[in-house]
């Protein structure tokens, strides 16, 4: 089927298909979808295709950003959220690939996977040979087999908040941040404040990041010889409501910390504005340690004390050693910590 053919089918022009495929930015997502299942439906193989048949290279990959919710609809497809517009990890990382792509002469295609259903939009990208490898952010165990189906095809892949504790059986590039090391220096610098009474909010324990600041704050306190009561722990998901609420619960607490790390800077923003409606002030009455140092972080009041991880720096490294393995044909096995920096400003004080 030519491009031509499918246009008329769905009644959009050539050109629309061409820019859905090379995911310009002025496409609207109602349109781009339409696009994509009409590609699926008549499994539609674009010129990419055609020119790796013949053996010349896409100069493609994709960026693959994994938010799946197994036990019920996400919640991004029934509102207007959006997952990647002014997400503190996400955002970041989709632009530093992009860029560090477009240096090295290759060309981006971004999917969002909110579902298991939604990996056969992915399957079907690799199968039509549009792509020469892909970066994958923020894996759970279930998709690892998909993944290492296609690293077994011989595709190339990179690996981003996804654990390494396979890397052993395969061939994959992993790059993380020191989640563990991040959050040890976040416990540590409270401890050293002479605050021993320490709450948390966790992530979503089903991603990687998550589970490892969980670990170093549990593994730090015990190794300082200090207690954590199961009153001052909240799993939140990474969200500012969850922040909120994870105050709320905390605060609920016959005996209330004096101190509370945050395993991400957008549930801060939810935990200041709950301490605040409770009449407390930071750092008077509680102090508050971040992580990720978003670009809100040194705006809020106080500014955020947090920890720095360069998901740019993330990014652009998977980015630059998957086009390496494609550029020689040759999947690497790489795994790689970023190191994790304590930004202290205004959100912590001694006591």
């Amino acid at each position: 089927m030519r491009s031509e053919d499918l246009a008329k089918l769905i009644g959009v022009s050539r050109s629309t298909i061409t820019r859905v495929i090379n995911n310009y930015p002025d496409i609207p997502q109602a349109t781009r979808e339409k696009v994509w299942k009409a590609i699926e439906k008549y499994n539609y193989a674009p010129n990419a295709s055609a020119r790796k048949l013949a053996g010349a290279k896409n100069k493609m990959i994709a960026i693959v950003v994994l938010d799946v919710k197994s036990d019920a609809p996400h919640h991004l497809k029934t509102t207007d959220d959006t997952l990647i517009h002014n997400n503190p990890f996400f955002a970041p990382v989709i632009n530093a690939v992009s860029d560090q792509a477009n240096k090295l002469n290759y060309y981006v295609i971004i999917s969002i996977v909110y579902s298991r259903e939604d990996l056969k939009k992915v399957e079907s990208i690799f199968n039509q040979k549009m792509i020469e490898g892909a970066i994958f952010v923020g894996t759970q165990e279930e998709e690892n087999e998909f993944i290492f189906k296609l690293i077994k095809q011989g595709y190339k892949i990179a690996m981003i908040d996804t654990s390494a504790v396979y890397s052993k059986e395969h061939n994959a590039i992993y790059i993380n941040p020191d989640n563990y090391e991040g959050s040890a220096k976040a416990v540590n610098h409270l401890i050293e404040l002479g605050h021993e009474n320490i709450g948390i909010i966790t992530g979503s324990l089903n991603k990687l990041s998550a589970k490892e600041r969980l670990d170093g704050f549990k593994e730090t306190l015990s190794y300082n010889g200090l207690k954590l009561s199961e009153d001052h722990i909240f799993q939140g998901d990474f969200t500012e409501d969850s922040g909120y609420e994870g105050i709320k619960y905390i605060f609920n607490a016959s005996n209330m910390p004096t101190a509370i790390f945050i395993s991400n800077d957008t549930m801060a923003i939810g935990a200041y504005k709950a301490i605040t409606e409770l009449g407390l002030t930071i750092p008077d009455d509680i102090s508050i340690v971040g992580f990720d140092n978003s670009f809100i972080a040194p705006y809020l009041t106080p500014p955020l004390t947090t920890i720095d991880i360069s998901f740019a720096d993330i990014a652009k490294r998977a980015t630059t050693l998957l086009i390496n393995s494609i550029e020689a044909k040759e999947q690497n096995g790489i795994v790689e910590k970023i190191n994790a920096t304590l930004i202290n400003r205004k959100s912590c004080k001694r006591i």
